[in-house]
């Protein structure tokens, strides 16, 4: 039997200063429904991650929020990740500053739902190459950047299904490659054109990985997807099509792929964005 393991990380984000009715419009739009869709599917494990902004919108406005995540952690379903709290693009800001905004977010993460992530959401995917030693400092075992930074030095085809250990001056971090095809994809096609990119790039090794990461807010806020999505029911069809392919299609956490397999090799890749 041939099989794919699929990897979901979710990104959600509203920057500071933002109108408050913009934050609840995308909250009631996108991040509830979504929550609550991922609640009623445990088969589904997922990465999430909200920007700090969000998390104090939330604490305020929507404390039930913390109570349906804290049941996703314990349960095992969610993993969290970590980032700069206000989403700072690391690399452009002053270390001591970069390294005072990750572990505010680890920190704060920590306290509420006790767990401290080991991986982190890379703000607008913006790589450069001294950031391992910055992560490695901070305690970051991995982070997510867009297939085309390894596609930008040569790594293609079957060398994307998995991660890679990258490093800086002795200090290492572990990234994976988010796949074009899947962005592309979800939501924006029909479920079983996501499954059957999945199962068409599965294996006999059961050692292949294929990674989806962006943003929360095309499941609902982005122009259109409130009633693709929800009102016509792409997120019902797509978390039953990926159910009924579980032979084939194996949903993975970040955190339990690290721990059970070795990277696919060692990069160093360019200044890179998405």
């Amino acid at each position: 039997m041939k099989t794919i393991n699929f990897l979901f990380a979710v990104h959600l984000h509203q920057p500071v200063g933002n109108f408050e009715g913009v934050f609840r419009y995308a909250t009631e739009t996108a991040y509830e429904p979504f929550l609550r869709a991922m609640k009623d599917h445990p088969e589904f494990p997922f990465a999430f991650h909200a920007s700090g902004p969000l998390w104090e919108y939330w604490e305020k406005n929507n404390p039930e929020f913390f109570d349906i995540i804290r049941e996703l952690v314990e349960r095992g379903q969610m993993e969290l990740l970590g980032g700069g709290f206000y989403e700072p693009i690391l690399a452009v800001i002053p270390r001591r500053d970069a390294l005072g905004q990750l572990n505010m977010m680890a920190d704060y993460l920590e306290d509420n739902f006790s767990r401290r992530p080991r991986g982190i959401w890379l703000t607008e995917r913006i790589w450069e190459p001294h950031l391992p030693e910055l992560l490695s400092t901070a305690g970051v075992e991995y982070t997510l950047t867009d297939d085309y930074h390894f596609k930008s030095i040569g790594v293609v085809g079957d060398d994307l299904f998995g991660h890679y250990i990258t490093e800086d001056g002795g200090h290492s971090t572990l990234i994976f490659p988010i796949s074009q095809n899947l962005r592309y994809t979800i939501p924006f096609a029909d479920p079983q054109d996501t499954v059957d990119f999945l199962v068409n790039n599965a294996d006999a090794g059961h050692k292949r990985a294929l990674v989806f990461g962006d943003d929360g807010e095309k499941f609902g806020l982005w122009p259109g997807t409130k009633k693709w999505v929800w009102d016509e029911g792409w997120m019902t069809n797509f978390l039953n099509s990926i159910a009924k392919n579980r032979d084939v299609i194996k949903m993975s956490r970040f955190d339990d792929w690290i721990d059970t397999r070795p990277p696919v090799g060692r990069v160093y890749l360019p200044t890179c964005s998405y």
